[in-house]
């Protein structure tokens, strides 16, 4: 993971710069938190602002020394390493033969699955307390599966996905067995709960909780969203993963529902394995989670048959070769596979886009403006790197653009227009409906710049090859 991770400068996808930098903020200003004061027109402003990823944040606190870019980086080569290790652990403690061989496709099956395990964000850690979960679910470890499933609700804003899978075994042993085991999501349930009510931003994480469940699991999203919350195009995952598809689909062909009474395991990874398959169809984010789970599917549902063909003599000289030859084929392509996953998330990492391109306009914003002037962002999405550089000032949108849409749809719609060029004298309407005299701009908003030119209602006064800064000029004189 830190050959992927450090082969480009770049903290990989914009929230690892908010992450870093929010994580570095709560250090210093332990043990009270501090004010989220930076995007005061969305639903996470000061008053109403919950901190999702609240155990995340404090465990990137020890990388907060130094270089932030340094720590997010590591922080990130670090966790996806422990979500990793949580799986293979399943197969040594269940004892899988051949699991070292196992650990190859359980690392890299998938190309899109290294580059998102790559960003400094919550899911590694998450990968880490699944594979953890399903050992402790599967062991009937119903106390610490109600702590994991706590902590859970604190790190990430993800966690019905431990519930989901503590249904899942529910299920499994249904199928297996004829009889109801509610124990185990029972005790991930009441986790959640209480993770829920015993936290430090209670009642307000609730009502962001129930606005994050109802604009993403919609159909139809309100506004246009982060490019991962869409779906791959499916030449796009197939051809990504092409080695987590082969071996979910060899291990679905081997699966022998009959075994069931004897070995639920096998079973229940493959409830999950497809529930996450269908989760990655839907949306691009939950590739994060299907390829190692599809691999241990296939590690415990070919255990038997492995275990049967160790058993089998081959008397033949012919059998042998022939069966030496069909391993060193499997071996060797899947190793082939891997390294073109790893060498492909590599070259991802090192065509990421720029840190340093917004430095320069953030720096001169924090030396030329009071502390809380608000900036008039033409992306959303620019939010955490300004935010990285400059946390002095306040935005108009970020992290998410239905903070803004559901906090006032028709300012949402008329930040939409200005920020595509569609309103011919914006800066009235940036000041008046934004309070913002201030806009932070990249040089591809080119429409947006040449009304702003074309208005006389602006001055540049930062420029650069990436952004532009412009202040509005004063109204009264007009």
């Amino acid at each position: 993971m830190a050959f992927i991770q450090f082969s480009g400068p770049a903290i990989l996808d914009n929230d690892g710069y908010y992450h870093i930098r929010w994580a570095a903020m709560l250090r210093e200003s332990a043990p009270r938190l501090p004010a989220f004061t930076h995007l005061p027109l969305t639903t996470v402003n000061e008053r109403d602002y919950a901190d999702h990823h609240f155990l995340f944040h404090v465990l990137l606190m020890p990388f907060t020394y130094g270089d932030l870019r340094t720590g997010a980086k590591l922080a990130a080569a670090v966790f996806s390493s422990i979500g990793l290790a949580s799986l293979f652990a399943l197969l040594v403690g269940y004892r899988i033969p051949y699991r070292w061989l196992w650990l190859a496709p359980l690392v890299a099956s998938s190309e899109p699955f290294l580059y998102r395990m790559a960003m400094t964000r919550a899911p590694g850690l998450a990968l880490a307390m699944l594979g953890g979960g399903s050992y402790l679910i599967l062991k009937r470890k119903l106390l610490l599966v109600g702590l994991l499933s706590f902590a859970f609700t604190w790190l990430y804003s993800l966690f019905p996905l431990i519930l989901a899978f503590a249904l899942a075994h529910a299920v499994a042993v249904y199928l297996a067995e004829r009889r109801v085991d509610l124990w185990a999501a029972a005790a991930s349930l009441s986790g959640i709960v209480l993770g829920l009510v015993i936290n430090p931003y209670f009642p307000r994480n609730l009502v962001l909780f129930v606005e994050h469940l109802r604009m993403k699991v919609a159909a139809d999203y309100s506004v246009p969203v982060g490019v991962e919350w869409y779906p791959y195009d499916t030449w796009v995952i197939l051809q990504g993963s092409v080695a987590a598809f082969l071996i979910f689909f060899v291990a679905l062909a081997a699966f022998d529902y009959r075994s069931r009474l004897r070995d639920i395991k096998p079973l229940f990874f493959l409830i999950v394995s497809s529930m996450l398959l269908l989760m990655a169809f839907k949306s691009r984010r939950f590739i994060e989670y299907w390829p190692p789970f599809a691999v241990t599917f296939a590690a415990f549902t070919l255990r038997g048959r492995i275990d049967r063909l160790k058993r089998t003599r081959l008397l033949h000289a012919r059998d042998q070769v022939i069966a030496a030859a069909a391993a060193s084929l499997i071996v060797v392509g899947l190793s082939v596979a891997g390294a073109m996953s790893i060498l492909q998330a590599r070259h991802d990492v090192q065509t990421e886009a720029d840190p340093f391109a917004y430095r320069g306009a953030s720096e001169w914003l924090a030396s030329n403006t009071e502390p809380g002037t608000r900036v008039f962002n033409t992306d959303w999405d620019d939010f955490p790197m300004l935010f990285y550089y400059n946390s002095r000032n306040e935005y108009v949108a970020g992290l998410d653009p239905t903070y803004l849409y559901d906090s006032d749809p028709e300012l949402w719609k008329l930040y939409a227009r200005i920020t595509l060029g569609e309103e011919p004298s914006p800066a009235r309407l940036i000041t008046d409906g934004f309070g913002a005299r201030y806009v932070f701009t990249d040089n591809e908003h080119g429409a947006f710049l040449k009304i702003a030119e074309e208005s006389g209602e602006f001055e540049t006064v930062y420029s650069d090859v990436h952004a532009t800064v412009l202040r509005i000029r004063a109204h009264e004189r007009r």
